[in-house]
């Protein structure tokens, strides 16, 4: 009897093995970290997309960025909003045009998700192209609506932050009178660390602009800082052919710099 149990047992195995002979390696959903700029990418996400049957990213962003890397691959895009009103109840929200914007962005969500999972199942690998380091207000929705059994994982990529405190020459945690830095972004209702709050520690403040009020924000940064304290923009920082600092002081910087002519999310603003 025992004989019979481990010849079955093995049998069991040689199947196994031959099935996963056929069908090939075992796919994955991948969020890839493509720095800032093309010839930021680092070597281990060039193998990731090589090796990759599906691009995910950004509608555009492939064409535009990265279109050497798309041959051979089937392409799946996603609008820039996709993020928005993530977490949200849309019945919560005030207008109708609101919810049923919310409504419509949660279908495309689960749609996407569901896709990937069932590519993911057939043995294909899934890589979601990001700009910069997806772990610094990147897209990792993607790893919270997964189901659990779907294998992922992150490569990261040369952030923003990086990129620019590069274009600085200056190293944001150290001055000689603070030693922190805070990464933040603009205001959204129901935020309990909101910037005003982390104004009163007068530490070095990094704004990701993603729909940054200027005004407003530099209202508040007005009552915690002094009008001499620099300020710095650094317009697509990393790519040497684009990347543009302008510099300013918090009190005069609403009338000398042009803010409402930045790139749209491609600048970040340093204070302190």
């Amino acid at each position: 009897m025992h004989r019979v149990v481990s010849r079955f047992l093995l049998l069991l195995s040689l199947c196994a093995a031959l099935c996963a002979a056929q069908t090939g390696s075992p796919g994955k959903f991948i969020i890839v970290g493509m720095g800032t700029a093309p010839d930021l990418m680092t070597l281990r996400a060039q193998n990731t997309i090589a090796r990759a049957d599906i691009l995910l990213a950004e509608e555009g962003a492939v064409a535009s960025m990265w279109p050497h890397l798309s041959a051979g691959k089937e392409l799946w895009e996603y609008p820039h909003s996709l993020r928005k009103f993530y977490g949200a109840k849309a019945d919560s929200l005030p207008t109708a045009a609101q919810r049923a914007e919310a409504a419509s962005l949660e279908k495309t969500r689960r749609d996407l998700t569901a896709r990937s999972a069932a590519a993911v199942k057939a043995g294909k690998t899934v890589a979601n192209l990001q700009s910069g380091d997806p772990m610094m207000y990147g897209m990792t929705l993607f790893l919270e609506l997964l189901p659990s059994d779907v294998p992922t994982e992150i490569v990261p990529g040369v952030g923003a932050f990086q990129a620019a405190s590069a274009s600085l020459r200056r190293s944001p945690p150290y001055g000689y009178d603070t030693n922190a830095v805070i990464l933040t972004m603009d205001d959204w209702p129901g935020r309990a660390d909101t910037n005003e709050k982390l104004m009163s520690g007068g530490s070095t403040l990094v704004f990701y602009t993603m729909n940054l009020d200027y005004p407003r924000l530099f209202a508040q940064l007005n009552r915690h800082y002094g009008a001499a304290t620099p300020v710095a923009v650094v317009c697509d920082p990393g790519d040497p052919a684009r990347e543009k600092v302008l510099r300013s002081t918090v009190g005069p910087f609403l009338a000398e710099v042009d803010y409402k002519s930045l790139p749209v999310n491609r600048h970040l603003l340093f204070v302190g």
